[in-house]
């Protein structure tokens, strides 16, 4: 009886340690993305106080500050984590997961999964500006102009001939990112392919746009008619509000949201919870609350029931609570100030309204013009996004057959898809790469530990991955 027990007992602690790396990805479309994720992880984390997680060793290397003039010899520590429990060999291969725009946390979910099918290491690298791989004391707008995408994949390629050359990992690599990591996945693939085999991008936001309005018609839809009139009801009384102080402090009181610094911003505040509720599987109780007799009472309830659930604040994810210069500020939370700052210089992803009203869930005061008064105040930057410049350099070649390898995998209702490589954007034009549209999944769904539960659509997105990457492995 005592060893059935305890067989038992070990199968349902490695069912629940399966869950929990699942939970603990660093894949982030927004800061949305991060909360959620970290409030899924804070919900389990009673259930893992016995469950030993896989040896996974940290390290740091004197990275390159400045890719861009070989004279510039300045260096910075940049973190990176090591697990080689399932490599068979010291001529293993080794999946590369490029951390994204907030603290690494070393691999984890799928990555050890498909680990474990490839018999392979696994090596995470800490983007630079984010988490304690820091070049500056201080995140002004100076320090910052080393925080680039080019910067970023230099970065992996320096560090990889470093972890082959000095540490042995001197299989083939294959590369994997999920987010805006996964377009870096995309990008590094094709920039280095003589270094990587291949490349899984999962939920690769590719196409840099200033002006993702469709990310707020996806909301819309999602939420129905019913809830989208109540939030209209809403956006109208905001809007109102506007132009009587009195009635906007009290609205602002009611969201907790007094430290904003613009009235903007509290608009943006209200959009994005609204947003949230329907991204985030909450859409039941937000239309619920809508539909009481005072609709805005029911929106600020609950957002206030999200910040006590989710840990945040009115300023998390705006750009009120970006202008700190400290990047301990950011070290525990979403990187906000680095992401603005990329968002500014090169890919927008912009969450502007949907330009007909009636297929749209939030004002349209958050639009191009809002969004470029956030780059002026926070970093003096009185330039339009790059957006053509940046699709030029990474997402176009990525449509060449001379780049080749790259498996592109996003969920069926994930807004992000829409800048993507997937049969509905209508860009699947090269041969040498492949995708997958998973019914029913969201954002970077695949990357999350196998459960019994997936659907057949996540199952067979994972298969092909494994299948395509035995392939570039031989």
């Amino acid at each position: 009886m005592v060893g059935k027990a305890f067989t038992l007992g070990d199968m349902i602690m490695k069912l629940l340690f399966v869950a929990l790396l699942g939970l603990s990805l660093s894949a982030h479309a927004d800061y949305k993305s991060f909360y959620f994720q970290k409030t899924q992880e804070k919900k389990s984390s009673n259930l893992w106080s016995s469950v030993k997680k896989p040896k996974t060793e940290v390290s740091s290397f004197q990275q390159k500050l400045n890719h861009q003039d070989l004279n510039d010899s300045r260096t910075f520590t940049q973190r990176y984590f090591i697990n080689t429990q399932y490599a068979s060999s010291p001529s293993a291969p080794t999946l590369f997961y490029l951390c994204g725009e907030a603290t690494c946390q070393g691999p984890s979910g799928a990555l050890f999964y498909f680990a474990e099918k490839l018999k392979a290491n696994l090596i995470s690298l800490e983007h630079r500006y984010y988490g304690k791989s820091q070049p500056f004391a201080q995140l002004s707008t100076e320090n910052l102009k080393y925080l680039s995408t080019e910067n970023a994949l230099q970065d992996a390629a320096l560090f990889q001939k470093f972890a082959m050359n000095q540490l042995g990992f001197n299989g083939k690599w294959i590369v994997v990112g999920g987010s805006y990591a996964g377009s870096l996945a995309a990008y590094y693939r094709e920039k280095f392919p003589q270094l990587v085999a291949g490349a899984l991008a999962s939920s690769g936001p590719v196409q840099a746009d200033d002006n993702f309005e469709e990310y707020d018609k996806h909301v819309a839809s999602v939420a129905g008619p019913e809830c989208l009139s109540q939030i209209h009801k809403v956006v109208a009384q905001l809007e109102s509000a506007l132009q009587k102080p009195e009635e906007l402090t009290r609205l602002k009181a009611t969201f907790s949201a007094e430290k904003l610094l613009t009235d903007l911003d509290f608009v943006y505040l209200v959009a994005d919870m609204g947003a949230l509720a329907i991204q985030y599987g909450y859409k039941d109780r937000f239309c619920q609350l809508l539909n009481s007799e005072d609709h805005m009472k029911g929106y600020a309830q609950f957002t206030q029931e999200i910040y006590k659930s989710w840990g945040m604040t009115a300023l998390s994810g705006s750009a009120s609570g970006a202008v700190s210069l400290n990047p301990d500020d950011y070290e525990n939370d979403f990187g906000m100030r680095q992401w603005f700052y990329q968002s500014c210089t090169e890919y927008g992803y912009w969450q502007n309204a949907y330009h007909d009203k009636n297929l749209s869930a939030r004002s349209q005061l958050i639009n191009e013009e809002y969004h470029r008064d956030i780059c002026r105040r926070l970093f003096n930057i009185n330039f339009t996004t790059p957006t053509q410049k940046i699709n030029e350099m990474f997402y176009s070649p990525l449509l060449l057959s001379s780049t080749s390898q790259i498996f592109f995998t996003n969920g069926s209702t994930d807004p992000w898809i829409n800048l993507s490589i997937a049969k509905e954007n209508g860009n699947t034009v090269n041969s040498k790469t492949s995708h997958i549209t998973i019914a029913g999944a969201a954002h970077c769904d695949d990357l999350r530990s196998p459960k019994t539960s997936d659907s057949s659509s996540l199952q067979a997105a994972r298969a092909q991955f494994l299948e395509l990457a035995t392939e570039w492995l031989k």
